[in-house]
């Protein structure tokens, strides 16, 4: 079967699909691949798409990143986070629209799953984390962190230090530093741990795919001044030895630097 047959066949689907939901449709929606929608010269109407139970890597808030293959791409949609979970485990269509602003992304329209559609819609405004192929390293330190441990005396040599971080284990638990107990991305070393203090929406879901997809965190950041002393017997327990402010991450070959308000 020819490309553009099957690409017919695939629009129609669409719009029975939607058709059998009750739902008047009054355009179609393309079916192609991820890759195809991002990067090959395909025609339609509206720069409108449908695609075939994408992979959606994770999802926080409005916004969502999909992989296919090493591509990976943004879609957004009104309280995207929750409606993906109504079609978590099912085949599922997605119908969107490509978008060229502040960045090439996909918004979504509606999820058809079975026979039900679920409505999404544009949301009101979305920040991007800013993927860059270069970046310059040179204020951060090369350290070893397996000299390290949760004592003041060897977190000396990184008071108010801007240093690298690879091959660190993510996760998100529950910290008691100096007030009450809070979830926070903690860095985990056999040695020493360190939790990410104040992470933006749009960093949050870069530290999210790293955990989703099972990737070390490898990144920078920034250790403050000698930790307090009340917080001794916690950091040897825990061998969490403060809170780190994260400056940049690594993730799918690019780097994601964090923005100064």
């Amino acid at each position: 079967m020819s490309k553009f047959i099957s690409t017919v066949l695939a629009t129609v689907v669409v719009a029975g699909l939607l058709a059998g939901c009750g739902g008047k449709l009054d355009e179609t929606y393309q079916m192609v691949t991820i890759r195809e929608a991002g990067h090959a010269h395909i025609s339609s109407p509206g720069f409108k798409f449908s695609f075939d139970t994408p992979d959606f890597i994770v999802a926080h808030g409005d916004i969502a990143l999909v992989r296919e293959g090493n591509l990976i791409e943004f879609f957004t949609g009104m309280d995207l986070e929750n409606k993906l979970k109504q079609v978590e485990g099912k085949k599922f269509v997605v119908g969107s629209r490509k978008i060229f602003s502040p960045i090439t992304h996909f918004t979504i329209d509606f999820f058809v799953a079975g026979g039900d559609t679920i409505e999404v819609g544009e949301p009101y405004s979305v920040s991007f984390p800013p993927m860059l192929k270069g970046f310059d390293e040179g204020e951060y330190e090369d350290i070893d962190i397996s000299t390290l441990g949760p004592q003041t005396n060897k977190l000396k040599d990184i008071f108010n230090t801007r240093f690298k971080v690879e091959k660190a284990v993510i996760t998100y638990e529950e910290v008691k530093w100096t007030g009450d107990p809070e979830m926070v991305y903690v860095l985990n070393y056999p040695n020493v741990r360190f939790f990410i203090e104040e992470v933006s929406p749009e960093m949050e879901i870069v530290l999210k795919a790293c955990m989703a997809e099972n990737y070390y965190f490898d990144g920078g950041v920034s250790y403050g001044d000698r930790p307090p002393t009340s917080t001794r017997n916690y950091r040897t327990s825990s061998k969490i030895a403060g809170p780190v402010e994260l400056k940049y991450v690594r993730y799918a070959g690019n780097v994601i630097p964090v923005v100064s308000q």
